[in-house]
This record gives C-alpha cells, structure tokens and sequence, in this order.
C-alpha cells in the first residue's frame, strides 16, 4: 500500500496534469503511471529513513490448546510488552524457534505464494476465481464453485520434494459441510496419491491439517518430486482455499499474523516457541504526516523530471516567462527545496531523528 496519492504529490507540487503533459508531451495515463513509480520510490526512501518494517525478535509465545497463536506482545499482568499491535501488519515471518533449534521453514516460504493468483488454475465442473474479500492470507484466495463432483488443478509444475516436511497445512471453507473432499499429489508421469478431508461446519474458515506419509503408500514422496495439487469434490459446494504449504508443524499468515498448528495428531498442542519477524506499523493507519512526507518526497522526483523537461525546452526555443504558463527552473528548483525541507519536517512530526523516534 502506498502512504501517498498521485493527487497529493499534484497537490504537493502546485503541479497539474495538463502542465505536464505540455512540458512532457506523456499521456494522462503515462503520467500517472510515472507519478506512481515515484511514490513508489519516495516510499521506499521514508522506509529506510524510519527503520521499517521494524523487526521483532524471537517474540514468546505459547500453544494452550489452540490451533492458532497470535503475533505481538505476550500477554503479562504487568503489560511490559504491549507498547507495538503487529495485527494486520505482519510483513513476514523470517524464523520460528522450537525448544531453542530453528524449525523448518514451509513451502512456499510466506505459506501464500501457491494461493495468490488463478493463473496456474484448471478445473472440471468447477469455476475458478480470485476471491479479494474473503481470505485468510495474503490479498487474495482462492474460490472454486463446483457445479457437481469435480476437481480443481494447480497445473503448473512445482518439481519439488517433500523430504524435508512431514506435514500439509492450509486454511479452508466450504459451503456445505457434508461434501467430502480429496486432496492429491501428482508426480510428472501422473502417478497420484490421494486422502480424503472433510469439514466440521459450513461457511467457516478451518485449518485443514495432513501427514505426508498418509500419502506414500504407492509413491516415496522422498524421492520424487511433487508436480502438482488437485483437490476434488464429490458434489455441488462453494470452496475457499488459501494458505497451502508444505511444513514442518507449524505454519502461518499474513499480514493478519497468525501462527498456525499443522500436526493432525495433535488435536490439542502445548508447545512454547518463538518467532522473528517483521511488520509495517503505517501499513492500516497512515499518519498524515507521513502521507504528506510521501507526497513531497515523491514530488521532489517529479520536479527533477520538469527540470529536465524544462531544459530540453529552453535549449530550443525562447520564450517570454511572463507569458510563459509553465514554471521556469528557478521557480522549479525553489519548490523542490521547499519540498525536500518540508518533508524532513513531516517525518520529524513522527519521531524520525529524535530521541524517542524513529531512525
């Protein structure tokens, strides 16, 4: 998410589409695109500037007989530790401790990547989407309408051994609780191994939990690789699917934060572990003057580009600046230092380079 707009860089600057356009000779859209790419950069910058994303680590935590474990200061009577709300802002995970020794992080490494995009989709019976509301990691999960007993594919090919996970792991949803589902695992030659999952309750997300050796009675998953991941429908239902990951008994989302139980066996973990990760305190709430530092950083890059423009201009022609509507480079190079000092301003409003902030 970006802190600042194109509108308020446009604002910042006293600049509008039509004067750059005719200093530029960029479409409406060309411009914005560009004004885009420069919040983009002007974020980043603020980024480096204010530490962020700002890293915990290895965070205390516990499972009491939950199958989920939420990211941020532990609980005390004291409230020691409850000084930063990482919810919702959870950037990524980097390590989970077990007893002290690191475990095994998933695969794919954000326990997302395979559940992002309908691209790599196919179906039989079955309408695949992208569903932006309703999820539980990520931007996006996946949404499957089956018309009658079907499947769908993760056609493209993962070529990736299972030896070092025991366990799969991803969240859930379907619309009718009496529809029994098989999840498979496809080698490159097509050979399968399937087990089949049901769910408690309808239109509920619920973390789905399998052994990886409940999958290799005809096939070493040891040995060979995984090429694909179908999960099939014995009839008509609405399907939510996000999360899928290979692990080793724990996994999780983001940016929500949750620490997720994967081990079937253990239907009622206590466990102490750790966690190191990293989050964006701005990436909910956007203070305003960090929307303002955006704008002004991000029009400090637009100004240089008029600067430019203006020279390419002025080397071919002359033209009177008082009737001249475009701003001439003095007034151009004004702005971007007024620019470039109000921005620091803003940041400092924040806590950038003062003893209690920031930076």
């Amino acid at each position: 998410m970006a802190y600042s707009t194109v509108d308020d860089v446009l604002d910042a600057t006293g600049l509008s589409i039509s004067i750059i356009q005719e200093l530029s000779g960029k479409s409406e859209t060309e411009i914005n695109t560009m004004i885009q790419g420069f919040i983009q950069k002007a974020d980043g910058k603020i980024k480096r500037f204010l530490g962020v994303p700002i890293t915990i680590r290895k965070e205390y935590h516990s499972f009491k007989h939950n199958l989920t474990v939420e990211l941020g200061p532990y609980e005390d009577e004291f409230e020691f530790f409850s000084a930063y709300d990482p919810t919702d802002c959870v950037e990524k995970v980097f390590a989970v401790y077990r007893q002290g020794e690191r475990i095994k992080l998933p695969y794919p490494k954000n326990c997302d990547a395979l559940t992002e995009s309908s691209d790599g989709y196919t179906g039989s019976n079955c309408t695949i989407s992208e569903d932006t509301n309703d999820k539980k990691a990520g931007e996006k999960s996946i949404k499957a309408v089956f018309s009658d007993a079907g499947y769908f594919l993760f056609a493209e090919k993962l070529n990736k051994k299972l030896y070092p996970w025991e366990y799969i792991g991803f969240w859930f949803k379907t619309s009718d609780e009496t529809v029994t589902f098989t999840l498979t695992l496809i080698d490159k030659d097509g050979n399968t191994a399937s087990k089949e999952f049901t769910l408690d309750v309808a239109d509920d997300w619920q973390i789905v939990s399998l052994k990886i050796s409940d999958f290799c009675d005809d096939i070493d998953w040891k040995k060979t690789p995984v090429y694909g991941i179908k999960i099939s429908a014995d009839k008509s239902c609405t399907v939510h699917f996000d999360n899928f990951n290979f692990n080793d008994g724990i996994f999780w989302t983001t940016p929500k934060g949750l620490i997720c139980w994967s081990d079937p066996e253990t239907a009622n973990p206590i466990m102490e572990f750790e966690v190191t990760y990293s989050y964006d305190p701005f990436k909910l709430t956007t203070p305003p003057e960090l929307i303002e530092a955006s704008a002004k950083m991000a029009g400090v890059l637009l100004i240089d580009f008029m600067i430019g423009c203006r020279q390419r201009i002025a080397g071919f022609e002359q033209m009177a600046d008082t009737l001249d509507p475009r701003p001439d480079r003095e007034t151009l190079e004004i702005t971007r230092s007024r620019l470039l000092r109000e921005a620091e301003q803003c940041l400092a409003a924040i806590g950038y380079r003062t003893y209690e902030g920031m930076g």
